[in-house]
């Protein structure tokens, strides 16, 4: 008589969503970083926010944390990337078009502001499933 064990496998879309959140991530702040050294070398940067100013190097350390808390399992990493893309997407709703004055409006500047929000967007989407179908939400 055949035996069948358990297995402790996460579906297959449990593992693609695992590690969609983080590749999209890592997407949105690559594009975010070629757009700031692109500004910078255009002289079109934000002075509080170029490639020299500290504030721009602790975000992109700030995101590449999240990338990393995407990566992990348990519900208060994703909780945690959850709330931070929810204050990232609020920053380039309310805050970023206050800043994105005429100079800037470039089609690379259209576009990696529309692209990044999208990606923030999806990767929020995708958290809210991984925090939703985590084994402590049920």
């Amino acid at each position: 008589m055949p035996t069948t064990t358990a297995t402790n496998t996460p579906p297959a879309t449990a593992t693609a969503t695992t590690s969609a959140v983080p590749r999209v991530l890592a997407a949105a702040f690559v594009l975010s970083a070629v757009h700031t050294g692109y500004a910078a070398v255009a002289g079109i940067a934000d002075p509080t926010f170029t490639v020299t100013t500290p504030a721009a190097w602790l975000f992109y350390a700030v995101g590449i944390g999240s990338v990393w808390l995407a990566r992990r399992q348990e519900r208060w990493a994703q909780i945690g990337v959850l709330a931070y893309l929810v204050v990232l997407l609020a920053i380039s709703v309310f805050y970023y078009p206050t800043t994105f004055t005429v100079e800037k409006q470039t089609v690379f500047g259209w576009f990696e502001n529309d692209v990044y929000v999208g990606l923030l967007m999806i990767a929020t989407y995708l958290t809210v499933g991984r925090v939703r179908s985590s084994p402590s939400a049920r």
